[in-house]
């Protein structure tokens, strides 16, 4: 898996090392990407890929709408058109990112690039709830265009190499995923997104204890402690785990992100987003982009992608009701998943 050497957001990277997802020889031409949403990820990957770091993925970002005025110097520095409108950018881009820092716009701002067979990107998570992510799935399954959606710890490659050592474990008992940081939209889907990696879709129950907000919808106040249980009926029968982000309480307080497998025998314990020092953790996102706007192939079924969203639906309807809550009470958004013609199935890692 490809990393790229890059100073911070706003900073043209520096420079390239290790394999390109191209060969040297045999670069076609850059697609053209369009972000929605110059905030977060938005910014940063706009500013990184057009950077200097573009190249070596075959990306470039041509088109960027935001909800506020972008700072032209970032224009003049980093050579995006500013558009009035998200549609202003449908036929002139090869696929779309869709990077507002919330998700809860996002079936409102994809459904036209959808409804226009623009390959769609979606930040972490898919959608803020699960029926919108259902809805989301299925209008892209009925228009044939390819839709993905993945935080950067969903696509680390060291959740695909405990994804591929699963077997070694099963069958798993439990399985333990810590996080760090206060933000519930940011974070919780970082922790949340390797395990549905390494085991698949299937949580049957969530319930989180001693919810509380410190910002209204945003920011949770007490380490946040869910507990899951998987269905006997899943892939990996009835795991049962805890998903623990952890917020700093005092300077350095920064936990990684870190997954372990208890089964026939422990697993190793997982340690991710852990690239070299002063190496960009977004290069193995850059390389699924790249694969993706070009082919449409996705790492993901649309089960696995559809898991994300609803299992941050379940936690969040757990810790605003203090209650366990069940899988069987979201049966209209799987039946609209459900409906999907086919329902399609993983073409990456």
């Amino acid at each position: 898996m490809p990393w790229f050497v890059c100073a911070c957001a706003g900073v043209a990277a520096a420079a390239v090392i290790g394999t390109s997802v191209f060969a040297e020889d045999a670069q076609p031409a850059p697609l053209k990407v369009g972000v929605v949403g110059y905030e977060g990820h938005g910014l940063v990957w706009t500013n990184e890929l057009n950077g200097g770091a573009g190249p070596r993925f075959g990306l470039r970002v041509s088109h960027v709408w935001h909800k506020a005025p972008v700072d032209a110097a970032a224009v003049e520095q980093y050579g995006f058109e500013v558009v009035a409108n998200p549609g202003d950018m449908i036929g002139a881009v090869d696929g779309v990112i869709i990077a507002e820092e919330l998700p809860h716009r996002y079936r409102e701002l994809a459904e036209p690039f959808l409804r226009a067979g623009v390959p769609t990107f979606l930040n972490r998570p898919l959608a803020g709830s699960a029926e919108d992510a259902a809805a989301l799935i299925r209008l892209a399954s009925d228009s044939g265009t390819p839709i993905f959606a993945a935080s950067t710890l969903a696509v680390d490659p060291v959740a695909f190499e405990a994804r591929d050592a699963r077997s070694e474990f099963e069958p798993i008992k439990v399985a333990n995923v810590t996080g760090p940081s206060d933000h519930f939209w940011w974070y919780v889907p970082h922790a949340l997104s390797p395990l549905i990696t390494v085991l698949g879709p299937g949580i049957e129950e969530v319930e989180v204890h001693d919810f509380a907000w410190a910002e209204e919808g945003v920011r949770f106040r007490n380490p946040l402690v869910i507990f899951f249980r998987y269905g006997p009926d899943s892939a990996v029968g009835p795991v049962r785990g805890t998903i623990q982000v952890v917020p700093a309480t005092q300077e350095g307080d920064w936990y990684g992100f870190r997954l372990k497998l208890y089964g026939r025998r422990e697993s190793p314990e997982y340690r991710l987003l852990q690239p070299p020092a002063g190496v960009s953790g977004y290069a193995p996102v850059y390389e699924h982009l790249a694969r993706f706007f070009r082919t449409g192939e996705c790492p993901f079924t649309d089960a696995e992608l559809f898991e994300v969203p609803l299992a941050m639906d379940m936690i969040l309807r757990s810790g605003l009701e203090d209650r366990p809550v069940l899988r069987s009470e979201y049966e209209t958004s799987l039946a609209v998943l459900a409906g999907a013609p086919g329902g399609r199935e993983a073409t990456g890692p």
